[in-house]
């Protein structure tokens, strides 16, 4: 009997799917496992996503079939996705995904070969990331822009500030907690969740405090250490945490209030707080640590200080 294809697990509690007697485990299908032996959820939910989207698009119906795809399906596959317009780095990341089932697969020996390996990646820019960094000025209309009179708004203006005054990824803000914001040594931090599950605890500056104060004020659960920091406002969604695509649903709207232009994204904070950091003398050792960078390489993708837009030779022309 053909094994149906395992990609459609729940990605958020792998050790619920894998609980079960020996013989109950030796029978879930190595697709699973590879997904399950992801620590991060959302490394999880984007792997699970991109090779879900391969095998819709050919259409496949099972794991023997996943297992005999060859070049010309990657290849096609790429193709769809650059003419629906995905990025570049979006195609190499959907790419890398089904090169890594196909990795364990292969090590597994339940497949021949890895049919990525081969396959022309688009060329994306290794020395910078996409997102626009934004002037001081935009960002400083940018968190004056949610409103000051209800606890929404309240809410919206503390997490711009995460977002701009700690440079973290949006998903890092869904996973705070109340505990996650203490004193120590004297220093207010925030102590964020990054990637590979690590921790990385931010001294934060004193504008951001004073709007986390704020908001923990207004919202009444400051004392409730387990709680996610920020809360829906929804009576009836009242103790729930706000979702990534939540947060960045906000950022967007009030960009477009605050009208800044096209294409700034949640992201975007993440390149200002570095550019900005940089830009006032902050050794890039200590940004590096800041944003929880692996590599010192990546920091540098994100200083946009390299542009030197100032010094463009289009101001130096008259006609």
């Amino acid at each position: 009997m053909t094994p149906k294809l395992a990609l459609f697990l729940p990605t958020e509690n792998p050790p619920t799917v894998l609980s079960g007697r020996s013989d109950q485990l030796a029978a879930i299908p190595e697709e699973a496992v590879w997904l399950a032996n992801f620590v991060s959820p959302r490394t999880r939910r984007t792997y699970q996503a991109a090779v879900q989207s391969f095998v819709v698009f050919h259409g496949l119906r099972s794991s023997d079939e996943l297992r005999e795809v060859g070049q010309s399906h990657l290849i096609a596959w790429r193709e769809h996705l650059l003419q629906s317009g995905a990025s570049p780095r979006t195609v190499q990341n959907r790419l890398a995904a089904v090169s890594s089932l196909f990795k364990h697969l292969c090590e597994k020996q339940v497949a021949t070969r890895n049919p990525v390996t081969g396959v022309r990646r688009p060329r994306v820019n290794s020395q910078r990331v996409d997102a626009a960094a934004l002037a001081p000025e935009q960002v400083r209309r940018l968190l004056h822009t949610p409103p000051e009179m209800t606890l929404k708004g309240i809410r919206d203006r503390a997490i711009l500030h995460v977002l701009f005054y700690a440079g973290c990824r949006v998903s890092e803000v869904t996973h705070l907690k109340v505990r996650d914001f203490f004193e120590d040594a004297g220093y207010w931090v925030l102590d964020f969740l990054i990637k590979g599950g690590q921790r990385n605890r931010l001294a934060i500056h004193h504008e951001l405090q004073l709007a986390l104060r704020t908001y923990l004020a207004q919202s009444g659960h400051g004392a409730e250490r387990e709680s996610p920091l920020f809360l829906a406002v929804q009576r009836s969604e009242r103790r729930k945490s706000l979702t990534s695509r939540q947060i960045s649903k906000l950022f967007h709207r009030y960009a477009r209030e605050a009208g800044l232009p096209l294409g700034v994204t949640p992201h975007s904070a993440r390149a200002t707080f570095i550019t900005e950091a940089l830009d006032r003398k902050c050794p890039i050792e200590a940004v590096q640590a800041s944003v929880g960078h692996r590599h010192i390489a990546t920091t540098k993708m994100y200083d946009k200080r390299k542009l030197h837009y100032r010094e463009s030779a289009s101001f130096a022309v008259q006609y």
